[in-house]
């Protein structure tokens, strides 16, 4: 058995018996998920998809929480629902503002590392979002915060000063995006990945071969596989990707393609 395939046994058997302490009256939650766990946790509890909820800190978080939820939780009409949820939530996403001097440009990658470098696991931290040169917001769990506050003092060549974040409710994480359009001759991924990443259809279909290729964070070995609008795509060494459209058809007969990239 493989590294992967064991990590997700892990997995599968934690959320059910997060599931099961939910079902006795607990509200219980993973540690912070990568899209692809979410997806197959969510899959492999499919028979109790509707106890189930993710939460990442904000709406539209990458890393998130699966949250198990008792029945006086899902019962509960929803300002109640919400006020029930809103301490598990806080104690378990809580943000956290890391700001430098200004004077060092900082990056996720430098976030990160020195997050890492404190001998935190990644999956106690959600979304690290850059919100300037010098200014970021984590999530993690009020715990980790307390560490994270007392403990990191330097990312990357600069110090910095960690405090509890104030969002505003429209919090997006600082995302940004690059708008990309194309014609591309049919819908399936090679074809879309070679627009996207200006290659020949050939040198996409190659990408594929060598594991280089994501559709909505799992791996992708099939190019002829068509691609929905909503999809993520994902090409390591050239991006990450959103769907927007692709439908409608030129007088040519090619397909628009709207796509967003990740900046």
């Amino acid at each position: 058995m493989g590294g992967e395939d064991k990590a997700l046994l892990q997995l599968y058997a934690h959320g059910e018996e997060l599931l099961r302490r939910a079902r006795d009256g607990e509200i219980t939650a993973t540690t912070y998920l990568t899209p692809r766990e979410q997806r197959r946790l969510a899959a492999h509890l499919a028979f109790a998809r509707e106890e189930l909820l993710l939460f990442g800190g904000y709406e539209g978080a990458e890393r998130c929480r699966m949250f198990f939820l008792p029945d006086y939780v899902r019962e509960a009409d929803e300002s109640l629902r919400e006020a029930l949820l809103e301490e598990p939530f806080r104690e378990r996403a809580y943000p956290l503002q890391v700001e430098g001097s200004g004077f060092v440009t900082l990056t996720h990658r430098d976030y990160l590392g020195a997050l890492l470098n404190l001998g935190v696991e990644r999956d106690a931290v959600g979304d690290i979002c850059v919100l300037s040169s010098h200014r970021a917001v984590l999530f993690c769990d009020s715990l980790m915060a307390t560490f994270f506050t007392e403990n990191l003092t330097r990312v990357a060549r600069d110090a910095v000063r960690v405090t509890p974040a104030q969002l505003p409710p429209d919090f997006d994480g600082g995302r940004c995006f690059q708008a990309v359009s194309d014609t591309v001759a049919s819908p399936r991924a090679d074809a879309v990945v070679a627009a996207l990443c200006n290659l020949s259809r050939e040198r996409a279909r190659a990408l594929f071969a060598e594991g280089r290729v994501e559709l909505d964070y799992e791996p992708a070995d099939k190019p002829d596989r068509e691609i929905p609008e909503g999809m993520v795509i994902t090409v390591r060494g050239y991006g990450k990707f959103i769907v927007r459209s692709l439908s409608d058809k030129t007088k040519k007969g090619r397909y628009r393609l709207l796509c967003d990239r990740y900046a």
